[in-house]
């Protein structure tokens, strides 16, 4: 009868090492998964509330109007009225009379939106934005 050299066969505790090595790389991996997620939530905001922007401002409605139905569309945690930004220049600034460099948004209406970090109260240092062409309904 022969004896295996020592340490040549597997150790019991094998698979509990090496799922204790892989641990931090899946935890990162589900962090990254939420947080394009979160991203991918706050695009969508931002598209929905730009449409409804763009859908008011067709039916002639003011800044104050477009700005309340586009922030009516975003919920939760995006919902926060500091974070989010509405763009919708009209009057003088996209006159090319007027001015010498007309705002290139001009009939259109940008929705910007911060995205949280991993969870509600920390955002990301950069921003998601949408825009949608209005498309006016009579005269204008």
């Amino acid at each position: 009868m022969t004896r295996s050299p020592r340490g040549a066969g597997l150790r019991k505790d094998a698979g509990m090492v090496e799922f204790t090595g892989m641990v931090p790389l899946i935890l990162v991996t589900v962090l990254l998964v939420w947080e394009g997620f979160l991203l991918g939530m706050s695009a969508t905001y931002a598209g929905h509330a730009a449409n409804e922007g763009a859908r008011i401002a067709a039916v002639h409605g003011d800044y104050g109007q477009v700005k309340s139905a586009a922030v009516e569309r975003i919920f939760g945690v995006w919902a926060d009225e500091e974070n989010i930004e509405v763009h919708y220049p009209t009057g003088r600034v996209c006159d090319p009379d007027q001015v010498p460099q007309v705002d290139k948004d001009c009939g259109y209406v940008r929705v910007t939106i911060e995205p949280p970090l991993l969870f509600p109260g920390v955002l990301l240092p950069m921003e998601v934005s949408s825009r949608t062409r209005v498309v006016y309904e009579g005269e204008q």
